[in-house]
């Protein structure tokens, strides 16, 4: 099996878990989890990170108005979030 069809069966089997997971990770590390819009949500596999979701998210913040939207990657049960992490190495290395 080539690496691009391991990949595509990893995305597969694992994405909508994945993604469902992430969504509920990023909620947490919100202000306001149940303002949470997201977009761009997709799973991703790489040898040096194993199955991803990389995305955007928009939430309110403490005054109620929305932020605009910021990438974050969910790996691992972590959450990188753009403007709280440095979220630039992890979105090239597992996300591009």
């Amino acid at each position: 099996m080539s690496v691009a069809e391991k990949k595509a069966q990893q995305e597969k089997w694992f994405g909508t878990e994945t993604i469902i997971a992430a969504e509920r990770a990023v909620r947490r590390e919100l202000k306001d989890p149940d303002s949470a819009e997201f977009k761009d949500v997709r799973a991703n596999y790489t040898e040096e990170f194993g199955v991803v979701a990389c995305g955007r998210v928009n939430a309110k913040n403490e005054l109620g108005g929305y932020t605009g939207f910021r990438r974050f990657v969910f790996g691992d049960g972590r959450v990188i979030l753009e403007r709280r992490d440095n979220v630039s190495d992890a979105w090239s290395g597992a996300c591009l």
